[in-house]
């Protein structure tokens, strides 16, 4: 015997429980497919909500510091993005430089024989407002 949902309740179950005994997609599908389609589906734009504005990714592709020429200049080559959230938990990337980059990203932009980085980062500010960061290098 199944039991079937109307009235009041079927319009405000999440559309995920609606859909999940009808196709053939997995839950996760379904949920991701929800979140890229609309964003959040509540409004997040209150300072409750901080937390989520505050985490930064930064994607660093290519960064290189190195001694060039014969008169010890120094060449400063990059590929850098930074990813932020916006009001209601848009994700949007633009370009960076190395020097909105916080020193954990690159610990130093020295001109050495050679420094080099590559790898993404992602920091935040919880709830609390404490800071922390991770660092994958690749």
């Amino acid at each position: 015997m199944s039991a079937s949902v109307s009235g009041p309740l079927q319009s405000t179950a999440p559309r995920v429980w609606e859909v999940s005994n009808q196709s053939s997609q997995t839950f996760g599908q379904i949920i991701l497919a929800q979140v890229v389609e609309g964003g959040a589906d509540i409004d997040i734009s209150g300072l409750e909500f901080d937390f989520v504005r505050s985490i930064r990714v930064w994607d660093v592709r290519h960064y290189s510091h190195r001694e060039s020429g014969s008169d010890d200049d120094c060449s400063e080559n990059y590929n850098m993005r930074l990813g932020t959230y916006g009001t209601q938990g848009e994700f949007g990337w633009q370009r960076t430089t190395p020097a909105a980059a916080p020193q954990w990203v690159l610990p130093s932009r020295r001109c050495l024989p050679s420094s080099w980085r590559r790898g993404v980062g992602v920091e935040w500010e919880d709830h609390e407002g404490n800071h922390g960061y991770e660092w994958v290098a690749y």
